[in-house]
Formats: structure tokens, sequence, C-alpha cells
């Protein structure tokens, strides 16, 4: 039945596999050419350039599924609101529902594996041009943080959704190991958006962390 697939969506189908499983820096050419069952030695430098080509083919790929979701979903919601709390919930949420979605099959999981690592390396993908996020709910986001300097918006919402990112990786991989979710997939999906909101309304405190 692999051999039925053409040979370079087979490797794209290993590479969503092996960099999941494995991590993205162990993954070996060889690997993915067993995987895929692709006996020309040099096919992923024919089809990607190379590994990382392959990698970015599979993030784009994916992205370019997601990046329709978040401007539907932006235009619904976001568009033309002023700032409010709930206007900054439903722009985090607006980012993030078409990622969780990716929860539900067995390729977006692996996706969303990736993703959790490649966002966790700055100046990667996750700060190139692969990355779907809508200018429209990064404005109302900031402007919603009211009383905050610039520096500390810019903190709040890259950490918020680093932690989102890779609260969805943790929750993919713990569907591969079989684990039990405490949580179905609308109510944790609910509880990160909202988690998201807090994070970035949270307050610093006026005096020192600790109070003797």
């Amino acid at each position: 039945m692999m051999a039925e697939i053409p040979a370079k969506e087979r490797l794209m189908l290993a590479g969503e596999r092996l960099f999941a499983r494995d991590g993205i820096d162990r993954v070996r050419i060889r690997d993915l050419n067993d995987l895929a069952e692709v006996r020309n030695d040099s096919a992923v430098h024919y089809y990607f350039g190379s590994r990382d080509g392959l990698l970015e083919a599979i993030v784009v790929r994916h992205m370019d599924d997601i990046k329709p979701r978040i401007e539907e979903m932006v235009t619904k919601y976001c568009e033309g609101r002023e700032p409010s709390k709930s206007a900054l919930r439903a722009s985090i949420g607006a980012l993030t529902v078409p990622f969780a979605a990716k929860l539900l099959d067995d390729r977006g999981r692996d996706f969303m594996q990736i993703m959790a690592e490649v966002y966790e390396r700055r100046g990667g993908l996750a700060d190139a041009q692969y990355v779907p996020v809508s200018e429209v709910a990064k404005d109302l986001v900031r402007r919603s943080m009211v009383g905050m300097s610039e520096a500390l918006r810019e903190e709040r919402f890259r950490l918020t959704i680093n932690f989102m990112v890779s609260s969805m990786g943790a929750r993919a991989r713990a569907y591969d190991a079989d684990q039990a979710f405490p949580l179905d997939h609308n109510t944790f999906v609910v509880n990160l958006v909202e988690m998201g909101t807090m994070a970035c309304l949270a307050a610093l405190p006026d005096g020192p962390l600790f109070a003797d």
C-alpha cells in the first residue's frame, strides 16, 4: 500500500513520524528512506534539498492549512473590536484553535510535536515566515495589555504562544503513549485559551517577589 503513494509524499509521511518521535536533530536520512520505502539514497536531496528542507516542507504544508482558519476566526471574532479582556481572549483563541485542531488526527499530532520542538528554538522556523500570526490579532492582544511596557507586552505574548504550543505538543505525545486525558479536547482548548489570556493580563507585583 505504501508503494502506491508517490515517493515524495512517502518521505513527507516518514518525516512527520520520525521528526515527531525521535526529535528534529536525531533523524537520519537512512531512517527516512527505510520508513518511506525509498531505495534511492539521494531522494530526500532530490525532492527537498536536504533533511532541513524536508522539515521545512512539512511545516509549510501544515501552516498552509492553518493560515486560512486563523484568518477566518480573526475576521469573525477580532476585527473592529476595542481592546478588552474578552477581545484579548478572542484573539488568543483565534490563534490557538486552528493549531489545536491538529490534535484530532495522527498527522496533525505528529506536526504539533514537531512544532513544540521548533518553538523552543528562537531564531529557528518559529521566528520565520512559516508561522501564521495575524497582525490584527497581535495588535488587539497588545492593546488589551494596558499599563505595560512594550518590552513586557512582547515578552508576555511570545511566552504565552510558546506555552500553548508546548502544551499541545505534550498532549500529542501523551496521545501517542496511550495516556488517559483528564480533559476532553474541547475543555482542553478552552482551558488553554483561558490560561493564555490570564498569563497576558497578570499584574507584576509592586514589591519583591518574596516578602519577608
